[in-house]
């Protein structure tokens, strides 16, 4: 998938060495759109074709390892240092629930820091420092508001986040419900949890920040590449995005980055704040690990390209450096490239508190069928209300149907795999 601003150059640039390292195999990079990914997937896996190695979006995993078209594993893992050679947010779709073996193996994760601009929040009289839970967020958010501030003819609005057209709404959620003692299904992933009281009260912490006016209701009808460039070009005080957002505000506009602008100039990154009962801190973990299509015709190839590309620090480091995510191999954090720079120490704290979404093969119908379009009603429960007008009984009414709807096809797919 694209990984990172040019995926096919760049993926040709780290497999580079595993050619030379290895005369006789050459690897065939092919890029899909996240748009066609699960599609072409799920065929290649329905119909015993398509490519030898697969990058295999973690939430994808267990809906794919279902349909029996992987490679066992194991045994990669177990010469890569076994299990705890690597992040164990990520092995947790290594082996989804309910499966024995691993079908793929972690490759990078995708985790989410808070951006801030400094000079934004040094106007405004905020210390980053002192912004580490939810109710020291919202001072800080009040004192950016109450500044009023313009940097270079900008101003400046608190923080924005995107609604009802975007393809992350679930993971921007998913901290503030984990963070208030909520989560979408219980441990075994068979009962939803969305109606809890912790649930619904991570949810109306996260929405009050557009009902406080921190966040403008107009970004609820934008897209994640819309707020960030927003965020780019000097119009919102933080932010929250991938690790890979650094590659872009680091690089000169003719490789496609924002260097010189004045976000870029002046931004940082901190931990997202958590909760403020003192509960444990848990920040959102995506990323992808890497699968080897049980039809392959080339098996010793392809386990030592996923091999190569999982189990070396030095590789994962490269992968690291070209797309930005963070490596899922725990040795490479030993590397200065993470502990001597400010952002990605941060990043790499945040490593050791990742929580994901349950293993569970029907999970990205959940998440796609039925959460993103209920969350979608929320969004439109706002921004059809007036503006002095929060309609809190019809969200939550909307969560619990939410709820509702997601124990029924549980149930259904229950019932069907029996």
């Amino acid at each position: 998938m694209p990984n990172s601003p040019d995926p096919t150059a760049d993926m040709q640039h780290v497999l580079r060495n595993f050619e030379l390292e290895n005369p006789g195999i050459e690897v065939q990079v092919t890029v899909l759109d996240w748009s066609v990914a699960w599609t072409k997937i799920t065929t290649a896996a329905s119909t015993r074709s398509g490519p030898d190695v697969i990058q295999m979006p973690t939430t994808w995993a267990a809906a794919v390892t279902a349909m029996e078209a992987l490679m066992p594993m194991d045994s990669l893992i177990a010469v890569s240092g076994g299990d705890s050679a690597f992040a164990s947010v990520s092995m947790k779709f290594a082996r989804p629930v309910g499966v024995q073996q691993a079908t793929s193996v972690p490759w990078f994760l995708d985790v989410r820091p808070l951006y801030y601009r400094r000079d934004a929040l040094a106007e405004a009289g905020v210390n980053p420092a002192k912004v580490r839970n939810w109710d020291e967020f919202r001072i800080a958010l009040e004192k950016i508001r109450k500044a009023n501030l313009v940097i270079e003819d900008q101003h400046i609005d608190p923080i924005g986040y995107p609604g009802k057209h975007d393809w992350n709404v679930i993971h921007n959620l998913a901290p503030w419900i984990w963070g208030a003692g909520g989560d979408f299904l219980d441990s075994t992933g068979t009962e939803s949890l969305l109606a809890t009281k912790e649930s619904i009260n991570g949810i109306l912490f996260y929405l009050s920040l557009v009902r406080d006016g921190f966040n403008s209701r107009k970004n609820l009808s934008k897209n994640t590449n819309q707020v960030s460039m927003d965020f780019d070009e000097g119009r919102l005080a933080f932010w929250f995005d991938v690790t890979n957002k650094t590659l872009y505000l680091d690089s000169p506009r003719f490789l496609g980055g924002s260097s010189k602008n004045v976000t870029a100039r002046n931004y940082s990154a901190m931990l997202p704040p958590v909760a403020p009962e003192g509960k444990t801190p848990y920040y959102f973990a995506g990323g992808s690990n890497l699968s080897v299509s049980r039809y392959t015709k080339h098996k010793r190839a392809a386990m030592a390209l996923v091999r190569y590309l999982v189990a070396r620090p030095d590789v994962q480091l490269e992968i690291a450096r070209v797309m930005g995510f963070m490596p899922a191999l725990l040795s490479t954090y030993e590397y200065p490239f993470f502990k001597d720079d400010g952002k990605r120490d941060v990043f790499q704290q945040m490593v050791l508190h990742l929580r994901s979404y349950p293993a569970v093969p029907y999970w990205g119908e959940i998440e796609t069928e039925i959460l993103l379009r209920r969350f979608g009603n929320i969004f439109d429960l706002i921004t059809s209300s007036p503006e002095k007008v929060w309609p809190e009984k019809d969200i939550i009414a909307e969560i619990r149907a939410a709820d509702k709807e997601v124990n029924r096809f549980i149930h259904r797919q229950r019932e069907a795999s029996r």
